[in-house]
């Protein structure tokens, strides 16, 4: 992960090691500490007393799922709960792919690792569900990815129910469509037969697109109007 923030905070009681405030989001806040085994990043919940008991909750999940992806190249390492609540992960040096500059040859190798990285998460049972989003896909030193952030995955457990399993290949899918959108996204160039074979949007990927496309029609007729108003 990358620091957005260079903001100094207190030491942890019981780690002693001071730590820095990195960004908040929907699970609380992410603070990178200097630890004996290297940097690592804090997720901890915040809030008041409910909204901080629903973000643990959050956090516990999270680590289940980082167990499940233990061992797996480009998955940063899970040091467990710390106090049972907040959760220690490897800290990753890179940039994110909205910042990243791949050049033609470190571009196709890039995606073609992550790609691998994606089955491979797969296999383990567990779907990201938001590579779409390029601030959880790192950029690492060596040019290679690393995916972040598994706070709305989704495991397929053995003996899972219907529903839970429908949801699982649903955002599988959305996985290797967010892949190939990513990959091609303002590449001027005919897709791959091979890629287009991971492209099959869900119901719910063509019903967004179908809300954006007129909400892009409205708010230009708007803006058209409101420009022959003005002059």
């Amino acid at each position: 992960m990358t620091s957005r923030s260079r903001e100094a905070l207190p030491s942890d009681p019981d780690a002693g090691q001071p730590s820095r405030l990195l960004g908040r989001g929907y699970q609380g806040a992410a603070y990178l500490r200097d630890t004996a085994a290297g940097q690592m990043i804090v997720k901890t919940a915040t809030g008041n007393r409910i909204l901080r008991a629903a973000r643990r909750a959050m956090l516990r999940r999270e680590h289940g799922i980082y167990q499940r992806l233990q061992g797996i190249a480009g998955i940063p390492r899970c040091a467990g709960l710390e106090r049972g609540e907040d959760l220690l992960l490897e800290y990753i040096e890179g940039q994110s792919l909205r910042d990243a500059v791949l050049l033609p040859p470190e571009r196709e190798r890039f995606f073609a690792a992550l790609l691998e990285l994606i089955q491979a998460i797969h296999r383990a049972g567990v779907a990201h569900g938001d590579l779409k989003r390029k601030d959880n896909i790192l950029v690492g030193p060596d040019h290679l990815p690393y995916l972040i952030d598994f706070g709305t995955a989704v495991s397929s457990p053995e003996g899972a129910g219907f529903l839970r399993r429908f949801l699982f290949r649903q955002l599988r899918r959305m996985d290797l469509n967010a892949w190939v959108k990513l990959k091609y996204q303002r590449q001027r160039i005919e897709m791959d037969p091979v890629d287009l074979q991971f492209h099959r949007p869900t119901v719910a990927e063509r019903g967004a697109r179908v809300v954006r496309r007129v909400w892009r029609k409205v708010t230009a007729r708007r803006w058209r109007k409101a420009g022959r108003s003005s002059g």
